[in-house]
């Protein structure tokens, strides 16, 4: 489904490349705000635009669809995990200790315990719609300010007579609204770092035969 970028990448291309070129040949006017953000960023406006337009949400949706029908299936398979009745001895202990080891890794139906299975896979969906609301919020960004700047009077200046003042304008309304997709994207990293490791499966303690136990001392 195209959205606003889609329909602005054409037309914005054209004039960032444009703004590419000015900057290119003639430099940055002296402490203009987009000197620091050229800095920080390490990309033109042109390649900032068609590096953004290059991001789709939905393949992290769908992804995230698959992750909870598939905690949906671990907790149907976890609560067919009974204690089977008849079962006594070491042998009824053993295969107990092991239901219960394994029903603690794949953890309680609701449970937002994220150190379980369940809550892990869970939680890894969610690592993916928040990623998928950040991808879609920096294309409406960036679709922005590509209209502000198709629509300014720098762009009309840009063309009539390549003026780098405006140039070095237009880029910094790029730039801002880049540099703001960047920081969010910092933020949702910040957020779910240490979140998303390895659960690791914990078998339970090993148990003595009963023969073995015979012949501990008391």
């Amino acid at each position: 489904m195209s959205d606003a970028l889609d329909r602005l990448n054409s037309p914005g291309a054209d004039l960032l490349g444009r703004v590419d070129a000015v900057l290119t040949a003639q430099g940055l006017p002296a402490d203009h705000p987009a000197t620091e953000l050229l800095r920080r960023l390490g990309a033109l406006p042109s390649d900032l635009l068609e590096a953004v337009s290059t991001w789709r949400s939905d393949p992290l949706r769908d992804t995230a669809a698959d992750l909870h029908r598939t905690a949906e299936a671990y907790e149907q398979q976890r609560d067919q995990l009974g204690t089977p009745t008849g079962w006594e001895g070491a042998a009824g202990a053993g295969f107990e200790a092991q239901r219960q080891s394994v029903v603690r890794f794949l953890g309680e139906t609701g449970d937002p315990d994220e150190t379980s299975l369940l809550g892990r896979l869970r939680a890894t969906a969610a690592y993916l719609e928040d990623v998928a609301e950040w991808l879609d919020r920096s294309r409406r960004a960036m679709a922005r300010a590509v209209a502000d700047a198709l629509g300014s009077a720098e762009a009309v200046r840009l063309h009539t007579s390549g003026d780098a003042v405006a140039a070095a304008t237009l880029a910094a309304r790029i730039l801002t609204a880049a540099a703001e997709v960047d920081s969010c994207g910092s933020a949702v990293v910040q957020r779910w770092a240490g979140r998303l490791d390895e659960v690791p499966y914990r078998p339970p303690a090993p148990t003595a035969s009963p023969a073995v136990q015979a012949r501990l001392p008391l």
